[in-house]
């Protein structure tokens, strides 16, 4: 199946009209809108520098909003909780000047707040410095008289006094502790000396890592108790104001819920307007282009009447920048996560996300092939998709997996896997049964590992022919019809042979003898010289080679298989080993649970990246074009709202 197929738009509205059409259009979802083409002289760009800068400054502007009041919302939120919906016509419509105001009011409250609470840290800190020193009538930082000086400050917690006072002997000084560990550890000291040998005490004291007192207290102020004691009630009444503050902050939560979503309008907003600003203007006209998918052309075009704007669709022409549009059904659209983190296939390629789905589904089934873990993985996803309530991408992935888990389901019903062998190891541990047989459908992968590497092999070579009958069929589509042949059905008739072989060997060495003669003729034929042809022919049947190499990849299914099915039973052997006593179950329960959680959550991880590998390399090597630009249309942004 090819990729959506897509329409040239070109347009012409009255600028009268501009903006109300680019609502339109976002509100439809269908058109991607890209840059005019302004090299006519008659033409010129759409300068929505002003506009941008505006709704960058709101938006802004109400981020801030909402990152303060978050902390002060009172709603309960949980990971089930649905998501919020809002309608966008209604910001259109005056609700986003009511909205701007409580956005106002709140930055205005989180400026306050911050200022306020700046000012209790300050005043904290400033009362902490003062309380050693408020039993004393001494000025701080340091007092002097005509004669004396009293220096005021810290010193280390580790500092030796009598080593200190010692100095100061020689200086006529007098060291005085004011308090010891009260100032975040250190000690705090008045150190009282005569005028005439302040350089020497200060060379002492800076040796010895004092610190001078960084608050002032004069006499004016009461000194250190004084000073304090207006500080706290200055303190007081900040805090009161902090409060204050605080609880119209809750007040302004409860415009949480409006605030969000104004967010989400402004981001739909800057999409808008970004997407004009792409256009051309005339005297009275403004030009936009863009690309619409041809089953959308009807939609559009309705859109595009009711604003008496003059339009057309056209096909795209060569070197133009197509974007690509996957259209898969309901099961199918669920993989495309997967094919978009390898490559978009390339505009007017083959889209394989169909075909690629259901190798997809069974693979993985294969790989952690598993009743129980089928169960859980599945229980996982449709719980995730009921209670999570997850956007579309998320969605995609959960319900691919939920596929997934089913096909795991029937892996573990046909190979015999339900928690690893755990029904068996219950009868002959608990029960004491001896002999007891595999709940297997067709065989248990563990007992007969050769037949699991069979069906393995078996899938693998059904994956790579597909690939190969896909290449046929988009040569054939693009009439290359002998290059289908000769190219991709010599291959196919010489692998069939080899599949014959086994049923008839001469039919099936006839067949592939038709097939190698057939790569031996064909595969040179650019080539002029006659040797060349002949040499280049024998030569591609070295691709044998690579096609076998390509096939033994597929063994990867056969090894995650048998992983996840072996621990799972070197688990369950350690869990019943201590037989049916209370000992025994609770082993059994603790076993169970961290060695299945931890199988489980491993091989679920592995499984995916082998079996992501296994499209990409080998399957999409067939034939995949890749290098395609996902279309993004013009829509609704969402962060925190889901708007309508």
């Amino acid at each position: 199946m090819a990729v959506s197929e897509m329409k040239k738009l070109s347009c012409a509205v009255l600028k009268s009209d501009a903006d109300r059409l680019m609502r339109a259009l976002q509100k439809l979802s269908l058109v991607e809108l890209t840059r005019t083409d302004t090299e006519s002289a008659e033409l010129s760009s759409s300068d929505v520098s002003e506009e941008s800068a505006a709704l960058a400054a709101e938006l802004a502007a109400v981020r801030r909003a909402i990152e303060f009041l978050m902390p002060y919302d009172t709603r309960k939120y949980s990971m089930f909780s649905p998501p919020q919906e809002g309608n966008a016509e209604d910001f259109e419509g005056g609700l986003d000047v009511i909205v701007s105001a409580s956005v106002k009011a709140a930055n205005e409250q989180s400026s306050k707040i911050a200022s306020l609470s700046s000012r209790a840290s300050e005043l904290a800190s400033l009362i902490e410095a003062l309380s050693p020193w408020a039993g004393w009538d001494i000025a701080l930082p340091e007092d002097r008289t005509v004669h004396t000086v009293t220096l005021c400050g810290t010193l280390p917690s580790n500092a030796q006094l009598d080593v200190i006072e010692g100095k100061l002997d020689g200086c006529e000084a007098l060291l005085q502790v004011i308090s010891d560990g009260g100032t975040k550890g250190q000690t705090a000291v008045a150190v009282t000396f005569h005028v005439s040998f302040e350089e020497a005490v200060r060379k002492v004291l800076a040796s010895s890592g004092f610190t001078k007192c960084a608050v002032a207290a004069s006499e004016s102020e009461g000194y250190a108790a004084g000073k304090r004691d207006r500080l706290k009630k200055e303190l007081s009444s900040v805090r009161s104001e902090l409060a204050n503050a605080e609880k119209a902050a809750i007040r302004l939560a409860d415009k949480l819920p409006d605030i969000k979503a104004y967010h989400d309008v402004l981001l739909s907003r800057v999409k808008r307007t970004e997407a004009k600003g792409g256009g051309a203007n005339t005297e009275k006209t403004v030009i936009f282009t863009g690309w619409v998918p041809k089953k959308a052309e009807e939609k559009v075009a309705k859109v595009l009447t009711s604003y008496d704007a003059a339009y057309s669709f056209e096909d795209p022409g060569e070197g133009d920048d197509v974007p690509v549009s996957l259209n898969n059904n309901a099961f199918a659209k669920n993989f495309e996560p997967v094919l978009s983190m390898y490559s978009l296939p390339a505009y007017g390629t083959f889209d394989p996300t169909m075909i690629m789905s259901v190798f997809y589904a069974v693979i993985f089934g294969l790989m952690f092939a598993d009743v129980g873990y089928g169960v859980i993985l599945l229980a996982g996803c449709l719980l995730g998709l009921k209670l999570m309530h997850p956007k579309e991408g998320m969605k995609r992935m959960m319900t691919m997996f939920a596929f997934c888990a089913v096909a795991c389901i029937v892996g573990g019903v046909l190979f015999g896997g339900y928690f690893g062998d755990l029904p068996n190891a219950i009868r002959q541990n608990f029960g004491g049964v001896e002999n007891v047989e595999s709940p297997a459908l067709l065989f248990d992968m563990i007992e007969q590992p050769m037949s699991f590497l069979v069906v393995s092999l078996a899938i693998g070579a059904v994956h790579l022919i597909a690939g190969m009958l896909i290449k046929f069929y988009i040569l054939v589509k693009d009439g290359h019809l002998l290059d289908a042949i000769f190219d991709v059905g010599s291959w196919l008739i010489l692998f069939a042979g080899i599949g014959v072989y086994f049923v008839s060997s001469t039919a099936g060495l006839v067949t592939a003898g038709v097939g190698a003669l057939m790569l031996v003729c064909t595969q040179g034929r650019h080539e002029k010289n006659i040797i060349m042809k002949f040499a280049k022919g024998l030569l591609s049947l070295y691709d044998l080679v690579s096609y076998a190499s390509d096939l033994l990849s597929y063994s990867r299914i056969l090894a995650l298989g048998l992983a996840s099915a072996v621990i799972a039973s070197v688990v369950n052997l350690l869990g019943t080993m201590g037989g049916p006593t209370v000992a025994g179950i609770i082993l059994f329960v603790f076993v169970f649970l961290i060695g299945h959680v931890i199988n489980f959550l491993v091989n679920i991880l592995g499984t995916y990246v082998h079996t992501s590998r296994l499209q990409y390399i080998e399957f999409f090597g067939k034939f995949f074009e890749p290098g395609g630009r996902e279309f993004a249309p013009l829509k609704y942004e969402s962060k925190y709202v889901n708007l309508k």
